[in-house]
């Protein structure tokens, strides 16, 4: 069993409270009783700036091993330095938790909202699951599948038929893990899970209403992934009580 907790979406820099939010996620997830590794999928900084980097990898739990990757509003040059194994372009990495493999990819594109996945990520892909030692998990910031809001699906990965060959080809992929949406999700995709979780930052309003596209009061939360022996995953969704401290 290997037990993954996924954040998403924190923009830090966004609000004043936008490192608040972070750090109370993270104290729930330092309650839990067991936790193999933590995932952060995209949008770690809102403009991109080196302090707001310095500041969400300062909140980070030192002990608990961490992937990260970037959204649409991340900036490569400023994100890679705190992320040693990336080199030049897409900033992609991967880390094992005993025979799971996390493989993280850079779905974002200068200047754009929506997400691509290019031919380097792709290559870098491919390499990562031929090697992994056991089951894989793909994370990355844009989801393939619709939600339901018109904004949110026209900023989603615009090449999913390429994430779908990757995945139909890989019986090892067991699911793929995103962000974005600033919302709970779950569906399926190419025939296997794909889940994103609740946004740290903000939620997506429920109604679909694009004016405004979010909702700033409601609570963070957490996306909780637990891998069976089978390979199985089981997702629970946790979003804060008012008062959590």
């Amino acid at each position: 069993m290997t037990v993954v907790a996924h954040l998403s979406d924190p923009h830090i820099g966004a609000t004043a409270a936008s490192v608040d939010r972070l750090n109370r996620v993270l104290a729930e997830v330092g309650r839990l009783p067991r936790l193999d590794a933590l995932l952060i999928t995209g949008d770690l900084a809102d403009h991109g700036l080196p302090d707001e980097y310095a500041a969400f990898f300062a909140a980070l739990p030192p002990a608990v091993p961490t992937l990260v990757t970037p959204g649409n509003h991340d900036v490569r040059d400023a994100l890679r330095p705190f992320v040693p194994a990336a080199g030049a372009g897409p900033v992609n990495s991967v880390l094992d938790v005993a025979d799971l493999r996390l493989v993280g990819l850079d779905t974002s594109v200068p200047g754009r909202d929506e997400g691509y996945l290019d031919p380097a990520t792709l290559a870098f892909a491919r390499n990562a699951i031929d090697q992994a030692p056991g089951r894989v998990l793909l994370a990355m910031h844009h989801p393939s599948i619709p939600v339901g809001n018109p904004v949110l699906d026209g900023m989603a990965l615009i090449n999913a038929s390429a994430l779908a060959e990757l995945v139909t080809s890989s019986p090892s992929v067991i699911g793929c893990l995103t962000g974005h949406v600033h919302s709970g999700l779950a569906g399926t995709f190419a025939g296997r899970p794909m889940l994103g979780a609740v946004g740290i930052v903000s939620t997506l309003r429920i109604d679909g209403g694009t004016d405004p596209l979010e909702d700033r009061t409601a609570m963070p939360g957490l996306a909780l992934h637990t891998i069976d022996d089978s390979g199985g995953i089981i997702t629970v969704f946790h979003a804060l009580a008012p008062g959590t401290t």
